[in-house]
């Protein structure tokens, strides 16, 4: 956690101090993306649980308010998008493309689960 903050601040940094040359600089800050690495990740909970991998995917997905990892292609596309003229005016962001994962309070769920099951 400390290191993934340190390079935010570095992000900015570099943007303020490379912007009036010309160079853009923002950072992707992706979720869980199915990959080969994810998916060894995923590895403990099919053990643990008995279950696919995509089974293991939809646990650790359960929360994310779109339900689902990104593709690999997914997180490219943004990155393509932030390399773009499209975002020529876009320098020092946080580009943050996970699912809706960062928005969840998780000390809520076990109510909002709740709250559900009475709906």
């Amino acid at each position: 956690t400390t290191a993934k903050h340190a390079l935010l601040g570095l992000n900015r940094s570099l943007a303020r101090d490379y912007g009036p040359r010309g160079v853009r600089v923002n950072a992707v800050c992706p979720g869980w993306v199915r990959t080969p690495m994810a998916d060894e990740e995923m590895q403990p909970l099919m053990d643990f649980h008995g279950e696919t991998l995509q089974h293991a995917y939809d646990r650790v997905c359960a929360d994310v308010p779109l339900r689902r990892p990104a593709s690999a292609e997914e997180i490219a596309r943004v990155c393509r998008f932030l390399a773009s003229s499209d975002a020529s005016i876009i320098t020092g962001a946080t580009l943050v493309a996970d699912g809706g994962s960062s928005i969840v309070d998780v000390p809520t769920l076990a109510y909002a689960r709740m709250e559900q099951r009475h709906e």
